[in-house]
Order: structure tokens, then C-alpha cells, then sequence
């Protein structure tokens, strides 16, 4: 049985453990989170022992695996840490936000050999999984553009996260649209142009960007512009929009996540959200698929596709956007 601690209980850290109570392979072991109320709520829901750190956690809990679910800026230390014991680990995006520490963070992965899973959710989201086997059938031929736009609801910044004012849309949202185009192009990007406006949430006292506009040039010539922000009004049907543009030689893709498939009209009108509805009580989510992944690739040893270095390349691109973002020029990729 694989032995794994939890480090950061609050929405995605109890997601992952109660997607791991359907595993047959592994078991939650230990938690961690910085708020005591969450930690006792946690370590009393999933009866194992609960560490006010990650550090104590991993020396005093003979761990085979850890899951970092902790804010975008605070993925390094749990890194190091889990990587310096040889515990085998999957991170949240993004893998860190500066490329410094995710340099340090990828090497020591690489110098203690680890499993390293970096959890860009999307690969396991079902329209995703089957745009991307189609472009590799050649159903579009090569790609010649893409265009992303992922927002969320102004609820985000504002009361889901209360971290947001150390975070931007480029970090929180940016690297799932990166990651998609790097998965479905199999190219590397080489410069960034970022455009960006900071007006609704500092005026609310959040020092952080409300929306970012990013063109991505890739080393086949080809471009993919993203847009990202964190402001739309909450009427909106979903608390997230994300549509993703594919533009071939001989054909095109269209995915709207937005739209899935059941909409609620009453006192309100809101979509459905269906993608990841638990079927016969068993967890179909993206997160949830990508979580039984990791185990299986504990448990037999193999390489994960997101693994350290596809984290360290979506950290350098998305770093490069905020630079540009500051300078107001085009930012080549650190690295690259």
C-alpha cells in the first residue's frame, strides 16, 4: 500500500484524499495545513495524524508519496523536502512562480531520482484527451495557430482565494492554457509578448492583475495568443470560462468548457457542470483521473509526461509573460 501525506487541506488537498479513499493501491497516511481549524477537520475526517508542517510531517511519517495542494507561491520548500527523502511527489501547478526556485526544485528532483508528477489537470479533461489524440492522428494536419481564452468569476480573487493579492491570473490560470498548447504542439516556445491591466481588484484593496493578454511564439514559427483574467461578474453560468481555439493545415478544433451540455433555467440560469460527475459514487473527475495516475506510476515506477522539466518549461514561459508584462517588450524564454 502507497503511503501518502497531504501537504495543504483546504479545496484541492481534500479533493485528492477523497479521490485516494477510492484507490486500492494507496492510503492518505498524514495531513498538513497551516490553518489549525482545517488541520483538525482533516486529520478527524480521514483519521491519520495531522502536522502543522511539511517538514515534521515527512520526518516523522514514513511516507512512500506526497501531494502538495498549497498556494501557487509556496511549492518549492515541500519540493526540496520530499525529494531529499526520496518521496515521490505530485505538485500543483504552477510548478513555482519564479524560475529560480523552479531550477532548484528540478534539480533536485533529478538528483534524487524521484517521481515527480506537476498536476496539469487538463490532460485527463475528456475534450482536452480527444482534440489532442485526434491532432496526433493527423485529423488537422500541423498546427498553425491556437488561441486561448480561460477566466474565472470575480469570486476567485476575491473569496475563494485568500491569497489572491500574491498571485496574478498568469500564475492561477496561465499555465493550464501553456500547458495544453505545449501537449497539443509538442514544440517549444521561444518569446513572449504580455499585455495587462490592474484597475477593478486594486481598487478593492487586491494588488494583482485583473486580466492578461499574451501572444506565445513557438520555434516552428507558428503563434497561440491567451487570455486570461479573474473579474467576470459571478452571474456568469459557470464560475469558469475556458474555450480553446486549434486552427490546422486541413481542419480546426473548437472546445467551449463552458458549455456542458445541461443548462438550468429558474430563478437564475446557470449551466450545469457535468465534466467530473461522480458516476456510481466513484470520482470521474480530471483531478481525480490524474491523482490515480500518480499512483499507478508510484506504484510501477515509470515517468510521468508532466513531469519536473515539462514544470520548469511552463514555469519559464509564464515568468517570461510577467517580465514582459513589466518591461512592455517581447521577453525570450529563459533556458530556451
Amino acid at each position: 500500500m502507497i503511503k501518502v501525506g497531504i501537504i495543504g487541506m483546504g479545496i484541492r488537498g481534500t479533493m485528492f484524499a477523497d479521490t485516494l479513499l477510492q484507490n486500492r493501491y494507496a492510503e492518505v497516511t498524514a495531513v498538513t495545513d497551516s490553518s489549525r481549524e482545517n488541520l483538525q477537520k482533516a486529520s478527524k475526517r480521514y483519521g491519520v495524524n495531522g502536522y502543522a508542517g511539511s517538514e515534521e510531517m515527512m520526518e516523522k511519517e514514513d511516507l512512500d508519496a506526497v501531494i502538495i495542494a498549497t498556494p501557487d507561491f509556496t511549492h518549492c520548500a515541500p519540493v526540496l523536502q520530499a525529494a531529499a527523502k526520496g518521496i515521490s511527489i505530485l505538485v500543483e501547478k504552477p510548478f513555482a512562480t519564479n524560475v529560480e526556485e523552479a531550477e532548484k526544485m528540478f534539480d533536485a528532483v533529478e538528483r534524487a531520482g524521484v517521481i515527480c508528477m506537476v498536476a496539469f489537470e487538463n490532460r485527463w479533461n475528456p475534450p482536452f484527451v480527444a482534440v489532442h489524440n485526434a491532432v496526433a492522428d493527423g485529423e488537422i494536419g500541423g498546427i498553425l495557430a491556437m488561441n486561448s481564452r480561460l477566466n474565472d468569476t470575480i469570486y476567485v480573487p476575491t473569496r475563494m482565494l485568500r491569497w489572491s493579492g500574491n498571485s496574478t491570473p498568469g500564475w492561477f490560470l496561465l499555465p493550464h492554457s501553456i500547458d495544453i498548447a505545449l501537449w497539443l504542439k509538442g514544440c517549444r516556445p521561444l518569446k513572449v509578448y504580455a499585455t495587462g491591466t490592474k484597475k477593478k481588484l486594486v481598487s478593492m484593496g487586491i494588488d494583482t492583475y485583473d486580466s492578461i493578454q499574451t501572444l506565445v511564439s513557438f520555434e516552428d514559427q507558428t503563434h497561440a495568443s491567451f487570455t486570461t483574467s479573474w473579474v467576470l461578474p459571478e452571474s456568469m453560468p459557470l464560475i469558469y470560462d475556458f474555450k480553446y481555439e486549434i486552427i490546422g493545415e486541413s481542419g480546426a478544433f473548437y472546445i467551449d468548457l463552458a458549455d456542458q451540455m445541461v443548462r438550468q433555467a429558474g430563478a437564475g440560469y446557470r449551466h450545469i457542470h457535468t465534466l467530473g460527475t461522480p458516476i456510481n459514487g466513484k470520482f470521474t473527475s480530471a483531478p481525480s483521473c490524474m491523482a490515480h495516475e500518480f499512483i499507478d506510476h508510484v506504484r510501477k515506477g515509470t515517468c510521468p509526461e508532466t513531469d519536473a522539466a515539462m514544470g520548469l518549461l511552463n514555469t519559464r514561459t509564464v515568468e517570461a509573460v510577467h517580465r514582459s508584462l513589466e518591461s512592455g517588450k517581447t521577453e525570450s524564454i529563459e533556458g530556451i
